[in-house]
């Protein structure tokens, strides 16, 4: 019983403290100049056909919702973390009585048992009505609840993305009758807790242009799984010098459907001057081309490499990006980009017949703002030396962006992080964008833990962060690959994985990529290999790091005897055939002969979750080598080889309702005797805290 009491005494010393301390943190960061977007209000159209509009904002601890519905019956929203089915979803049942016009709320929560029957009615009434009413067409109803209600059958708001189920049907739920809800209903992904910028507000207040860039008749067959395709582009004739303040993505759509095979675009500037005697002339030849694929070293001009640095980024199920009214991203003028190269991913699963014009509308405008802004990218190097094991639930990957990057580039006040979007391929499921300054973590960048691949979505930041020269900022992914039979490795595929994180932030600095990776040597002897045939290890890290060029000279005898019939394989086959690690052979050590280096990795014990974590965390811990793609090129930072940081990870404050529920336990009757626990405890509080400080994250 007393050590339950004391249990209980140092959880409550623990949230006072970290409440304390993170009071402390927001003051500082106020003080360092941060910007809070404040009184926001979010509108977004659930359907696709403009019946169901959802309006929400934050007040306090509160959340406040408006649903505008094209009915005169019940309402239905809800909210779930798994796939937007009922079974298990936290909902609220609205309607406006059609006798009285009195709006009503009823808590709810979907069956796990029988998830296609009418939602269950909660114990307690956590959703409240503040007005409602309806007209011959609409129901209008607007109401609240807290973020975090405590009730087991609510769930918790989060900056994580949420599947929010909308219904809607003719009549008045009465006894569970929900006619129509079958027909009018679906799920939509969501951040709930972040502010979004809007076209229509910046219309309203400045003079915009709108500058439409697509590729032109890019033809995919169904033979074509994943393809890169890049068009160059030249800059609209600006005398003067504008602000990029949005964009948006302009998709084609297959076959009358709404689907597309554009998975990821991004629009990078180019650098026309990087290389001594660059013909300008060459860049308009290739402005009136058609593009070529741009992720082949063949038929890639060099000079395009010069088009690094990115100004708009779009994945899928994002709706594009508008920016705060304080930043614009720099366009035009005498000094300004003359040409910009449009890089589309086109992923093709289904394989099917598709002639595509997509790419983006860019807004942009005379009137200057405070800022100029601009994007980079960081996480994981794209390379095979990114390994996600089969068989698991999660499994991690980090990139790092450390300070050979940030002390060299960021100015002395750091630069403020406006939004960021977090990309993976299909195993993604958890992701992070974490900020390390002098041995600490503070808060998350970025936190998704129901990351949804599907939806990849800006998440603006209500209160921007600031990174200062020396400080870390590390890209987190973790992956589930329950269902896969063989590894997966980094690489541009779907089928492959990535790591990253577009960060949107201002001032502008020449950074245009910050990534790291496992260094090439390390990987490898990482899992028992010595050497290959014919190439020395040296040859190997520059296969690697150099989109091995180096094969174009290796004789086939080396990484191989015998080659499977092409046209009896799947994509996913082709993936694996294709890859740099089954084209390398095992000379040393003799146990592992003759094995290409994949099939080694695949006959690795896997399933035995010690090894597993073991490879896991020597990966994330150990060494890796960074990598600053400076987008001008007379500043050069070479890579260096850097070890994880020691750092105290940042720990998530109890919530409320675990505070709460301590606090009512164990029933303290007085402060005195509160006063008296907090001391009692203080000096083994203060002796984990500095042994806390010591530990790797």
């Amino acid at each position: 019983m007393l050590l339950q009491i004391f249990t209980r005494l140092f959880i409550i010393i623990i949230a006072d403290l970290y409440q304390n301390a993170n009071g402390a943190h927001h003051s500082h960061e106020e003080h360092k100049g941060s910007v809070r977007h404040q009184n926001w209000q979010r509108l977004e159209m659930m359907d696709a056909n403009g019946l169901y509009w959802l309006q929400w904002g934050i007040q306090d601890k509160d959340i406040h919702f408006k649903v505008t519905v094209n009915t005169r019956g019940f309402i239905g929203l809800g909210f779930s973390r798994k796939d937007g089915r009922m079974s298990s979803a936290d909902m609220v049942l609205l309607w406006v009585d059609d006798h009285t016009g009195k709006p009503n709320a009823l808590d709810c929560h979907g069956s796990v048992l029988h998830p296609h029957e009418a939602p269950i009615q909660d114990d307690t009434q956590n959703y409240h009505v503040i007005d409602g009413y309806q007209n011959g067409t609409h129901t209008f109803v607007e109401f609240k609840r807290l973020i975090e209600t405590c009730d087991p059958y609510d769930m918790p708001l989060s900056d994580d993305t949420v599947k929010v189920l909308w219904s809607f049907g003719k009549t008045d739920p009465i006894h569970g009758n929900l006619e129509g809800h079958g027909r009018n209903r679906g799920a939509k992904p969501l951040h709930l807790l972040n502010p979004v910028f809007r076209k229509e507000s910046m219309r309203n207040k400045q003079e915009t242009h709108q500058w439409d860039i697509t590729v032109n008749n890019v033809t995919l067959e169904p033979t074509m799984d994943t393809l890169y395709w890049c068009k160059i582009l030249s800059s609209p004739r600006l005398n003067h010098k504008h602000h990029i303040i949005g964009y948006e993505p302009l998709l084609t759509h297959v076959a009358k459907s709404d689907e597309t095979v554009v998975h990821h675009m991004t629009l990078f500037e180019c650098s026309t001057k990087s290389y001594p005697g660059a013909d300008s002339a060459s860049w308009d030849v290739w402005v009136r081309s058609t593009g070529t694929v741009c992720n082949s070293n063949s038929l890639t001009p060099r000079d395009w490499d010069s088009c690094s640095n990115p100004v708009a980024v779009w994945s899928v199920g994002a709706s594009g990006q508008f920016l705060p009214a304080h930043v614009g991203i720099p366009m035009g003028g005498p000094a300004g980009v003359k040409y910009y190269m449009l890089e589309i991913h086109y992923d093709n699963p289904n394989a099917l017949k598709a002639v595509d014009h997509s790419g983006f509308r860019i807004h942009y405008t005379p009137q200057l703002r405070a800022n100029d802004g601009g994007i980079i990218i960081s996480g994981v190097s794209i390379s095979d030396t990114q390994i996600i094991p089969p068989g698991q639930k999660l499994y991690r990957n980090v990139g790092i962006c450390g300070p050979s990057c940030s002390n060299v580039l960021f100015p002395d006040n750091g630069i403020k992080i406006i939004s960021g979007t977090l990309h993976t391929h299909r195993a993604g499921r958890k992701m992070s964008l974490r900020h390390v300054r002098g041995g600490k973590e503070l808060q998350r960048i970025i936190e998704d833990d129901n990351y949804d691949y599907k939806y990849q979505q800006f998440h603006q930041l209500a209160n921007e962060t600031i990174v200062l020269p020396g400080d870390y900022i590390i890209t987190d992914c973790a992956y589930d690959t329950q269902h896969r039979k063989r590894a997966t490795f980094g690489g541009y595929s779907t089928k492959q994985e990535m790591c990253l994180s577009f960060i949107t932030y201002y001032p502008k600095i020449e950074l245009a990529g910050c990534y790291s990776m496992t260094p090439v040597r390390e990987f490898f002897e990482m899992f028992g290999i010595n050497e290959f045939y014919s190439l020395n290890m040296t040859d190997v890290e520059n296969l690697f790091l150099y989109n091995g060029n180096l094969l174009d000279y290796m004789p086939n005898t080396i990484y191989g005897k015998t080659k499977p019939n092409r046209s009896n394989l799947t994509a996913e086959d082709l993936v694996v055939e294709e890859s740099l690690l089954n084209k390398l052979l095992i000379s040393d050590p003799v146990e592992f002969h003759d094995r290409t280096f994949l099939s080694h990795i695949n006959q690795l014990p896997w399933s035995e979750p010690l090894f597993t974590k073991r490879v896991e965390h020597a990966m994330i811990t150990g060494k890796h080598m960074t990598f600053c793609r400076v987008a001008n090129e007379s500043i050069s930072i070479p890579s260096e080889i850097i070890r994880y940081p020691n750092f105290t990870t940042f720990v998530k404050p109890p919530s409320s309702c675990t505070y709460n529920l301590f606090i009512d336990s164990i029933q303290l009757t007085s402060n005195a005797s509160r006063i008296v626990a907090h001391l009692s405890l203080s000096l083994l509080l203060v002796g984990i805290c500095l042994k806390k400080q010591y530990q790797i994250s």
